[in-house]
């Protein structure tokens, strides 16, 4: 395995998680994902995306700065709870980040 500093692309995360827990063929990714939008419901999971996970935290882009703030202030840890009863998740920490504009094409307006 390489020691890589620096940025690295969601998917290569991922997969590096699915080797390392062995979960490749029950597609631990989607299972992830799947898990996040369960723990933080429609509203927040439309606003949201998992975007690593990184020494048992797991990192969540944010679309707004006022939801990264409601969500780190207020929801952290009953998200961080709901997460810890998926089966097969160990997630320890939730890191909040701000993205601009998720789902939106990149280009104009921003």
């Amino acid at each position: 395995m390489r020691a890589a500093r620096g940025p690295q692309r969601l998917s290569d995360t991922l997969s590096e998680l699915v080797a390392l827990k062995g979960l490749a063929k029950s597609g631990a990714a989607e299972q992830l994902s799947q898990a996040w939008q369960k723990a933080a419901g429609e509203r927040i999971a439309s606003e949201t995306r998992v975007v690593a996970v990184k020494n048992r935290s797991l990192e969540i882009e944010v679309a707004s700065a006022a939801l990264m703030y409601e969500l780190d202030s207020f929801h952290k840890p009953g998200l961080l709870e709901t997460l810890r009863q998926q089966p097969g998740l160990e997630i320890n920490r939730l890191k909040f980040r701000l993205k601009g504009s998720l789902g939106q094409s990149d280009g104009s307006g921003g």
